[in-house]
């Protein structure tokens, strides 16, 4: 059985499923190891009041919120997502959280933005190229709309990189090997997000891995690994008694202090080059 990927298009799935989706994305910012990611990330771009910003794939828009008020006064933070109710619902976030006013959704593909050329001081992509089917147009179509010397961010995991202090190692490669391979979309995207900036001509790349790291039940990866556990036994990857005693021996850890997982988020930035008749 095929697994279906419904992060890679949310805009297909229901309403409700949409809403529970972004509902999910609100849960697992508020980890504390994706909180730690988060505000790397919105260090690495380094937003300047004044400046016009650009997420690509916004989801239920946390990081537009982080970074909306670091332009001010006299920015403007512009998040799009493919999916409407995703869009609605990060709205209905913004509202909440007071700062509605300073920051703008709009439902729109990643691969054909809406947008003139240069309109952006800089624009970024998290956790969405290993989603997607085209990961290098979404990078040229960030590139088009962000301004000559205006900077260009993303950032995704590497599943592969997943460290489990487990005693059962060949369960854990079998159980974790799947999941990389079979499951959540493009988990070496992490990895490859140098080739692909590198590729789109992009100057002055840098590249900052990100080493997250959990130790209790509360952290965002601690979840993706019982997640992990769970479609693998699915799967057929691991049995149900395999399974359960993977993830047993994970929870006496955490009771007794000794847990520890880890991931590698990779955050890559390029400046934009000037075209040809620009220089001139």
């Amino acid at each position: 059985m095929g697994h279906i990927n419904s992060w890679s298009n949310p805009s297909k799935v229901s309403r409700n499923d949409a809403i529970k989706m972004a509902a999910f994305l609100e849960e697992r910012s508020r980890t504390p190891d994706l909180q730690v990611v988060n505000q790397k990330l919105c260090e690495t771009v380094a937003a300047k009041p004044g400046e016009h910003l650009l997420e690509v794939g916004s989801g239920s828009g946390i990081l537009c919120r982080m970074l909306a008020p670091q332009l001010q006064p006299g920015g403007r933070m512009v998040g799009v997502d493919i999916s409407p109710e995703m869009t609605t619902e990060a709205r209905k976030y913004a509202l909440t959280d007071g700062i509605n006013s300073e920051l703008t959704y709009e439902t729109c593909e990643a691969e054909s933005l809406p947008y003139p050329k240069a309109s952006f001081d800089a624009a970024i992509a998290a956790r969405l190229l290993l989603h997607v089917a085209d990961p290098d147009m979404v990078i040229r179509e960030m590139k088009r709309v962000v301004k000559p010397g205006g900077r260009i961010i993303v950032m995704d995991w590497d599943f592969d990189t997943v460290t489990v202090d487990h005693p059962d190692r060949e369960l854990t490669r079998r159980l974790l090997h799947w999941r990389n391979d079979h499951h959540g979309g493009n988990n070496w995207s992490g990895r490859q997000l140098w080739r692909r900036m590198r590729a789109a001509g992009f100057q002055n790349l840098s590249v900052k891995p990100w080493i997250s790291v959990a130790h209790g039940e509360t952290d965002g990866l601690t979840h993706s690994l019982w997640r992990a556990a769970q479609v693998a036994c699915e799967a057929g990857a691991i049995s149900p008694i395999e399974q359960e005693e993977w993830v047993n021996e994970l929870k006496s850890r955490i009771q007794a202090g000794t847990f520890f997982a880890s991931i590698v988020y990779f955050i890559v930035m390029g400046i934009v080059v000037p075209s040809k008749e620009q220089v001139v």
